[in-house]
């Protein structure tokens, strides 16, 4: 039976179950296309939330591709290694594969040799744009998963190793997102490496643009965390509805800055709300929060600590 109409628009319905399993021949491709509609709808609408999601995508994409530049961290020290290092300072591999991913996420959609320029630069600076401008190829042909997935392919053949892996699904995403017209990317192929099944055929050394197989996989890819993503989405609508709700009887100053801040991005440091007044205003304001169950510590620690939906 079909889902109800949701009372708050900006909350999805659930995917039914055959778009989150796809079996069958077709399947693949089917379920692929049915979850990216939907969340293409999710995506169009803009919530407020939209960066959480992006952004806890990167973070999801880190730790699956960590294995690729044989990182052992877990998504806490990925998410440690970007938001309690300063933007000047290094912050390690994990920090700085974490980062490639929130520079995905937050780099505009677009396939001219500036913007291949800037996503060369997260994973392999001494890339040339003319490489990736090679490998996005015509993404006008085709569908939009088929076109992504000849994009990574064509990447990986001419730059073997990680750096050419990790650039082929980010650009995999890039090219998928000007196909399907957003106007920010969302990680998404990278997600599905966190499947031991899917990784395996994901992780192809051999994999070629006219590879019906590598197709195959990457539609299974796609299916799998477009589902998964969207019903990410679905939870992070809700919780962001209840925040918005409880900022009612919230009373401290600064706390739109404070509710943009928690909508904006994966988790943030009581640091990072200057306009509270001072961090202690700000740790009061996010606990407060906490206590009526609208946002979460992530951390468990006592200091250090980073808060989210």
């Amino acid at each position: 039976m079909a889902a109800g109409p949701a009372a708050n628009p900006l909350i999805p319905n659930a995917l039914p179950a055959w778009v989150r399993v796809g079996r069958g021949e077709g399947g693949a491709a089917l379920a692929a296309g049915a979850a990216l509609l939907a969340l293409d709808q999710v995506v169009r609408a803009a919530p407020p939330w939209l960066g959480t999601l992006r952004h806890r995508q990167a973070l999801l994409a880190a730790g699956a591709t960590g294995r690729l530049l044989r990182l052992r961290e877990d998504l806490a020290a990925f998410r440690d290694a970007h938001h309690l290092t300063r933007p000047a300072d290094d912050p390690g591999p994990a920090g700085h594969l974490h980062r490639a991913w929130r520079g995905l996420a937050s780099q505009p959609t677009r396939l001219d040799s500036g913007s291949l320029a800037r996503l060369g630069r997260l994973m392999a600076p001494t890339v040339a744009p003319e490489v990736l401008l090679a490998a996005a190829g015509d993404h006008d042909s085709g569908d939009p998963v088929t076109a992504a997935a000849r994009a990574a392919a064509c990447l990986r053949a001419g730059m073997p190793g990680p750096d050419g892996e990790l650039l082929g699904l980010m650009l995999a995403d890039l090219v998928l997102a000007a196909r399907l017209g957003w106007a920010t990317p969302v990680p998404l192929l990278a997600t599905a490496f966190a499947q031991p099944a899917l990784r395996a055929r994901l992780d192809h050394r051999r994999a070629s643009a006219s590879d019906p197989d590598w197709i195959a996989a990457c539609q299974t890819g796609y299916a799998t965390a477009a589902a998964e993503t969207h019903a990410r989405a679905l939870d992070l609508a809700r919780r962001a509805d209840a925040l918005t709700s409880a900022m009612r009887v919230v009373r401290t100053k600064g706390a739109g800055h404070g509710l943009a801040a928690l909508l904006a991005d994966d988790v943030v440091a009581a640091t990072h709300l200057t306009d509270l007044g001072s961090e202690r205003a700000a740790r009061r304001f996010l606990d407060r929060l906490v206590t009526l169950g609208v946002v979460r510590e992530h951390t468990g620690r006592a200091t250090f600590r980073l808060y989210g939906l």
